[in-house]
């Protein structure tokens, strides 16, 4: 049978170690393959919107709300623990490096999503806690609004968000599409308008819905016409 040129072209840029799971699942068709493999990078690419504010939307919320609660903006350098503390302390003092005049809100943007995860623990009950989750969460429904609820639920979008940022198969998760909405359901607790502009730009459920089919076709016809 004739190499074809196009798959053949693609498959020794993409790591065996990468692909290997999605021959096996496709019992080692390499179009197909190559379709789940091409929509999987489609699901991750429709999450980014949705992760994306619910990041941006959190981190804010929270330092709004503590800044409130102290009356002060710079409440990171009195109220953590040392395990939180001097990882915010190398962020700053990267920041200032690099940077005249970086200031806190540099600081906000720049601390990861793990960092203020870390702030849900129950090591913080007393200092932030339950006071600062309705501030934080104005939306959530009351039942919901718990330190340890809050904390599962964001651990949830906290564990997804790095499987797609690092490039990592999402497409095989069975309750994905629930994951999403709870997604959604997060950024409306923080801020329906927010929630609102997400809709917007999400186009989760149509990349969702049409399937890795859509892929390998798609790349059936390119291939077809390389070897023409």
């Amino acid at each position: 049978m004739k190499e074809n040129l196009y798959l053949s072209d693609i498959l020794q840029n993409i790591s065996s170690e990468r692909l290997n799971p999605y021959l096996s699942f496709t019992g080692q068709r390499e179009v197909e393959a190559l379709g789940l493999y091409s929509w999987n990078i489609a699901i991750c690419e429709s999450l980014y919107p949705s992760l994306n504010q619910f990041e941006v939307a959190l981190r804010n919320s929270m330092h709004r709300a503590a800044s409130q609660k102290f009356g002060r903006a710079e409440w990171l350098f009195s109220q953590l623990h040392r395990e939180e503390f001097e990882p915010m302390e190398r962020t700053y003092r990267r920041l200032s490096s690099e940077r005249q005049n970086a200031g806190v809100g540099d600081l906000i943007a720049n601390l990861t999503l793990g960092f203020w995860l870390t702030l849900f623990r129950s090591r913080y009950e007393q200092t932030l806690w339950p006071e600062l989750l309705e501030p934080i969460f104005p939306h959530c429904p009351r039942s919901q609004r718990t330190r340890r609820h809050v904390y599962a639920r964001l651990e949830m979008i906290r564990r997804l968000r790095n499987r797609v940022f690092h490039h990592e198969p999402v497409w095989h998760l069975r309750d994905l599409e629930e994951q999403h909405q709870r997604i959604l359901e997060t950024i409306g607790w923080i801020s329906p308008a927010m929630l609102e502009m997400t809709r917007l730009i999400d186009r989760f459920d149509s990349v969702y819905t049409r399937g890795a089919d859509h892929y390998a076709t798609e790349l059936d016809s390119v291939a077809q016409s390389w070897n023409a």
